[in-house]
């Protein structure tokens, strides 16, 4: 199946689609299109003719039942009841996205990929992306994030950040359980987190967290020559 991706393309000014690997064939007018996605189950690579594959990543998602805890720490509220910075909200959006294939993929400019997280900020903060962002906040500064959004009874992470200075000290874990938290007050009853295969530190801190790998996807790109 072959479709256009509205949203990408406008935001790239390319015309992007987004293919899944077992549907190709030479009778697929990709023509028209700048760049590929091609979704696969597992690492494979296509011969699609006038397009050369740049990059891929084995992105993968952590889910969890959720189960009541206690209240959250105090050093974690709503970004819409405290003070914030909106640079410092970039900057942990930066980091959360220091393994993410829009800043790998060296066919995307560095700018680019930073506009990109600046505008998931933005429209997280609006309410397009996410219902809320939780932040951890000492000394009346922001050292980490995490954005969700919850239909019916399932929620999933956007975005989710620690300062690397304060890396270390526990704040994810605090930020994860202050959400799960939250989220069973809103009768959530799982949470799902999306990450990359190759980042470890991430995937080791799910698994300690109690949560297991529920769907695995490569994605790779194809750029027109």
């Amino acid at each position: 199946m072959l479709k256009k991706l509205e949203w990408d393309s406008a935001f790239f000014n390319l015309n992007v689609g987004e293919l899944t690997l077992g549907s190709f064939s030479t009778h697929i007018d990709v023509s028209g299109f700048d760049l590929l996605y091609v979704l696969s189950k597992e690492a494979a690579t296509c011969n699609i003719p006038s397009f050369t594959k740049t990059f891929s990543e084995e992105k993968i998602k952590f889910s969890k039942e959720l189960q009541q805890l206690e209240a959250p720490s105090s050093a974690i509220c709503s970004i819409f009841d405290c003070s914030y910075t909106i640079e410092d909200l970039y900057e942990l959006a930066y980091e959360s996205g220091k393994q993410s294939r829009f800043l790998l993929d060296t066919k995307f400019t560095e700018s680019k990929f930073k506009e990109l997280y600046r505008l998931w900020i933005d429209n997280s903060l609006n309410k397009q992306f996410a219902d809320d962002i939780l932040v951890y906040r000492e000394n009346n500064l922001i050292l980490g994030l995490v954005t969700f959004k919850l239909v019916k009874d399932t929620a999933s992470v956007g975005l989710i950040a620690v300062n690397p200075e304060a890396q270390g000290k526990g704040i994810g874990g605090k930020l994860i359980r202050a959400l799960e938290y939250f989220l069973v007050e809103k009768k959530g009853k799982s949470l799902v987190i999306p990450t990359q295969m190759t980042n470890t530190q991430a995937c080791n801190f799910y698994t300690k967290q109690g949560y297991k790998i529920i769907e695995q996807t490569t994605i790779t790109h194809y750029w027109k020559d």
